[in-house]
């Protein structure tokens, strides 16, 4: 394995020294949409990380949903905060929420690989500002992909409620270290994820010259779903080809994404094989829900997705705050 990683890194190398402009495109386009959308959607996530994950954050949502999540999931109350930060901030905040959550909960690692696969996925901000309305001009199709990512999400954890029952051992808690820590683990987290962008944007970048525009594309889908959705969102295809085809590539998630992901796990136990086995699966499901929304009448949602698409940051802060509600109310009914 250590000499595969060695020979991919030297091909990697390689490529970029052989295509340099192409490449330079390619990581400039990829920390441009870090920028606008990616940064300011994660980073209320990543800086409220220990309140909404923390101890306090566990009692309060095993209180709440303990019967809900073992009844349905087979997970224990406290893995919620885990699953919404996954379905609202996307991945790879999500995976660091299901880390904390497991942590200090007990969770087994058969549990954690299922909360943190499952609810991997892209931020609202992303599908309906980024995807909906920036490559597609059309914010219904965006809400489309939202909807069709939150039923494979769902139906992830319901079909996977009983598999992998392994005990973790050895999980360490990621930002619950006190004073500025959470801000400056939350700074390196964005900064972090900036640079796995930019890497797979300049390797996608290269590549696309190199191979040739039709295979380009094929892989850049593979690699990197921003660019390969700005990609299939040029082609002349009819809406019921080009949406599933895009909520496939949104399910899988990409290399970029499920490289961060497992980063952001490293430690705990969890192998690469399961986690994309696991996101191959997503991709199918949510191409499949995709051509089942496409069959439900159209509902006008613009003044949903307009304060997303305008103002991610201050979206993404309006639900961290309402995640952290339940915490705020037990650390006051403790102090009273």
């Amino acid at each position: 394995m250590k000499r595969l990683k060695w020979l991919g890194g030297l091909a990697a190398v390689a490529l970029l020294l052989s295509r340099p402009q192409a490449a330079s495109r390619g990581a400039a386009e990829a920390m441009a949409r870090w920028y606008a959308s990616v940064a300011p959607a994660l980073f209320p996530f990543l800086a409220l990380m220990p309140l909404l994950t923390g101890g306090e954050a566990i009692g309060a949502y095993e209180a709440m949903l303990e019967r809900p999540m073992r009844a349905c999931f087979r997970l224990p109350g406290a893995a919620a905060p885990g699953m919404i930060v996954g379905m609202a901030a996307g991945t790879p905040a999500g995976a660091l929420a299901a880390r904390n959550v497991a942590a200090g909960s007990g969770m087994n690692r058969g549990q954690l690989l299922r909360l943190a696969a499952a609810t991997a996925g892209f931020s609202p901000a992303f599908l309906v500002g980024g995807i909906g309305v920036g490559m597609l001009d059309s914010a219904a199709m965006g809400w489309k992909l939202w909807m069709a990512q939150l039923l494979t999400q769902i139906t992830l954890l319901v079909l996977l409620r009983g598999a992998w029952k392994r005990r973790v051992e050895g999980v360490e808690a990621v930002g619950t270290a006190v004073g500025d820590q959470p801000i400056r683990g939350a700074v390196m987290g964005i900064l972090t994820i900036c640079g796995y962008m930019t890497l797979f944007g300049a390797l996608a970048g290269a590549l696309g010259e190199w191979v040739g525009q039709g295979p380009a594309d094929a892989l850049v889908c593979l690699l990197d779903v921003p660019s390969g959705a700005l990609r299939v969102s040029k082609l002349a295809l009819p809406e019921a080809v080009r949406l599933p085809l895009l909520a496939g590539m949104c399910g899988f998630g990409g290399m970029c994404v499920i490289a961060q992901s497992l980063g952001a796990l490293n430690g705990c136990g969890i192998g690469a094989g399961a986690y994309v086995g696991i996101r191959v699966l997503a991709g199918a499901i949510e191409a499949g829900c995709m051509v089942l929304l496409l069959k439900l009448p159209q509902i006008k949602v613009g003044y949903l997705v307009e304060p997303i698409r305008e103002k991610p940051l201050a979206a993404a802060m309006l639900i961290a705050a309402i995640m952290a509600c339940p915490v705020l109310a037990k650390l006051n009914k403790s102090i009273s």
